[in-house]
């Protein structure tokens, strides 16, 4: 597919300074082994690169040199980042080494550096390091690949010469050897920077790299050694037609690397986003379990209350002579008892429904709501007055006819009416208002109770949740309310609530005509 390139990618190092500092600290921040031997790589690199300038007028035919040239650049630029960006799938090396066979390792440094540049350019269009850092990166860039391909071409002309007798070898071994020593030389530039910069040490980014290895030098050698015949036998022609396929090719493969990388990252969004979920859904079900685990207690409490009163008065019944008043009280007092324990049920009974996903079925009919609200109010009217609650209602002057689920909409009311007195100290009272407002049907049931804190206000109907104030104030499980809301939304309607501590709340029931 192509050669692998080692390429370096800096980061631009500014000297840090303050006020106050001598220009002699700057200095020895300056003078450092990374930035000694960068500038040594790079100041070599440049000299050769000047050399190879200076002898252009030699490079016969320079048509042909130029067009070499301008393909090594072309390659270059289409080239693929692997590896965290420092190693490149690239053919424009090959370029460079056909170069030292047609025309001298001199015209080959000038090739490769200017296909170097070509891409370090391009890099710092998508990275700014800042001039300092653009300099260094592109004068080390150059210097590394002009010493590389300069040695490599040397050792190309000395093993042509000692090979020239034998074809076969002649033919194949130094195309192998000096594609050897570019690869290893330019490596290893790198990583003595890498070694100095980062204090990463050499072997393991050799090994790092060591895969790319035989790729390169078997692309370098026979690609390199395939234009060269091209261009000695059919001069610039043959760069088009063995080379231009291969530098397409190395372009596709760019542009399939680009998408799939982005198609990575967009996997790797939504496996962050889908982690994400996970880790929000295992939150709220932790949330869930300690609900639960506050409501058992609750609950423990709340029926052991009941349950205790139930068994103390029965004692007193059958161990007790009583007069008739004193046994009516006390069954009085059992069956509110025995109510709350059947609320307590029924509430669990409900919500285990609901948590099933089990729809809720409503049987329709058409009833007169005001009368209901009526109906409901007398039925717990004797809680009211244990706790001398007045209940202020006026009984509307004509029917509120909505067509609904009567039973439901009772329990509705039931858990509404029973909730204001049961949270509304003693001598408060709730008010209650029935009356039609467009296409609903709205009760509003108004307390004096303690009130609800607004930071308690969007979870009141939550399962399993009690205002924390509350808990100590009156029996509950933490479901009414819960219950409420499905029976509500099951009719299509909408509660709404308003509160302020030690004031009161307003529950405001919308049922639709």
């Amino acid at each position: 597919m192509g050669i692998v390139l080692y390429s370096l990618k800096m980061s631009a190092q500014p000297i840090v300074s303050s006020k106050g500092k001598h220009v002699e600290t700057m200095r020895k921040q300056a003078i450092t082994p990374r930035n000694v031997y960068l500038s040594i790589v790079s100041i070599l690199g440049i000299a050769l690169v000047v050399w190879g300038l200076i002898r252009l007028p030699a490079y016969a035919p320079l048509l042909t040199f130029f067009l070499l040239l301008a393909l090594a650049v072309a390659a270059q630029i289409t080239s693929t980042s692997l590896v965290g960006g420092n190693v490149t799938v690239e053919v424009s090396t090959a370029v460079s080494l056909a170069v030292v066979a047609l025309y001298g390792t001199s015209a080959a440094t000038v090739v490769a550096a200017a296909a170097v540049t070509a891409v370090s350019v391009t890099s710092l269009q998508t990275s700014w390091p800042g001039w300092k850092g653009a300099v260094e990166r592109i004068s080390f860039n150059i210097g590394m690949s002009a010493i590389a391909i300069f040695l490599a071409g040397l050792v190309f002309e000395a093993s042509s010469v000692a090979l020239e007798s034998s074809p076969i070898f002649g033919g194949i071994v130094p195309w192998l050897l000096a594609a050897i020593i570019h690869d290893q030389i330019n490596l290893w530039l790198l990583i003595g920077l890498l070694h100095l910069q980062n204090k990463i040490p050499p072997l393991d980014i050799w090994r790092d790299h060591k895969w790319a290895v035989p790729i390169n030098v078997l692309v370098m050698s026979v690609g390199g050694g395939i234009l060269a015949v091209a261009v000695k036998e059919f001069n610039f022609l043959g760069i088009a037609i063995f080379f231009l396929p291969i530098l397409l090719s190395a372009y596709s493969f760019r542009i399939y690397v680009s998408q799939t990388k982005r198609q990575m990252g967009q996997l790797e969004e939504l496996v962050a986003l889908r982690t994400q979920d996970l880790a929000d859904a295992n939150k709220e079900l932790e949330q869930v379990n300690k609900d639960k685990d506050a409501f058992l207690a609750v609950l423990t409490h709340d029926m052991r209350t009941p349950l205790t009163s139930i068994k103390g008065y029965s004692s007193i019944l059958r161990d007790r002579e009583l007069g008739r008043e004193q046994q009516v009280q006390i069954a009085k007092i059992i069956l509110r008892s025995e109510e709350t324990l059947l609320e307590i049920v029924n509430n669990i009974l409900d919500i285990e429904k609901l948590q099933s996903g089990t729809p809720i079925l409503l049987e329709r009919s058409s009833f007169d709501l005001a009368l209901l609200v009526t109906t409901v109010i007398e039925s717990i009217e004797s809680l009211a007055l244990e706790k001398n609650i007045a209940i202020l209602h006026q009984e509307v002057p004509q029917p509120v006819i909505i067509t609904a689920d009567e039973q439901k909409t009772q329990r509705i009311l039931l858990n509404l009416i029973s909730n204001a007195i049961k949270y509304t100290p003693e001598g408060g009272n709730v008010s209650i208002d029935t009356y039609m407002k467009g296409h609903f049907a709205v009760v509003d049931i108004k307390d004096t109770g303690y009130g609800i804190p607004e930071d308690e206000l969007p979870h009141i109907f939550d399962r399993f949740r009690r205002v924390e104030s509350h808990q100590q104030r009156a029996v509950g499980t933490g479901l009414g309310l819960a219950i409420v809301k499905s029976l509500v939304e099951a009719h299509d309607g909408e509660i709404l609530v308003t509160s302020e501590v030690n004031v009161g709340s307003t529950f405001t029931l919308k049922l639709p005509l």
